[in-house]
């Protein structure tokens, strides 16, 4: 059954951008895939303490597993739950192991000249809420579907959502939240298409 939800505000997030936004301990936050196969990079940070922020390399260790399921929570730098899983309504591919995509990542790629970036929708999100970080911290990439083999090896795969599937999260502290749409079309990250999501945030 679906969890009892109301928006109180929501954010149209267009492909190959990003969104920053304050949350309150104790929001909801339903992000949506509006058309399928679109990752989301998402980030949390303490508003009193930007040094405190979700942190992957701190979750996995805290709930032994790549990655939060439902009723898991996401931890920060200070070992403190930030974001717990109330709902998944998708395939619940939310990868914990790669880094935001970057000028780097597409020059790698053979990308030449510009490129939309997550790490650049992160920076210019802070910079929308007049805030600013010297490095970008790791995101948590929901609806992403980097698979890992058993030896060790792992393959970037189109995720398996599809339109309309989405992820609750429940705010565990007073937050900035950021998400990216991610931009990625070097490779199947987005099913070689990236699309819209919405965000809403509600109780």
């Amino acid at each position: 059954m679906a969890r009892s939800f109301k928006a109180k505000q929501s954010f149209h997030v267009p492909a190959r951008t990003g969104k920053g936004f304050p949350v309150r301990k104790g929001d909801l936050i339903r992000i949506t895939d509006l058309h399928g196969q679109q990752p989301v990079d998402f980030w949390a940070i303490n508003r009193r303490d930007l040094g405190e922020y979700l942190s992957c390399e701190h979750t996995k260790p805290s709930i032994e597993k790549l990655y939060p399921g439902q009723g898991d929570s996401a931890y920060t730098t200070h070992r403190r739950p930030i974001v717990t899983v109330l709902e998944d309504r998708s395939p619940g591919q939310h990868d914990m192991q790669f880094a935001a995509c970057d000028k780097w990542r597409y020059k790698e790629l053979g990308v030449k000249g510009k490129h939309a970036s997550c790490t650049d929708n992160f920076h210019a999100a802070l910079k929308s809420l007049k805030l600013r970080l010297p490095f970008t911290p790791q995101p948590w990439n929901l609806f992403t579907n980097f698979f890992i083999n058993p030896d060790g090896t792992f393959a970037v795969k189109a995720p398996d959502t599809k339109p309309g599937d989405s992820i609750i999260l429940r705010a565990d502290m007073d937050s900035y939240v950021v998400v990216s749409a991610c931009p990625q079309d070097m490779n199947l990250t987005c099913g070689g298409n990236p699309t819209d999501i919405q965000v809403e945030i509600g109780r």
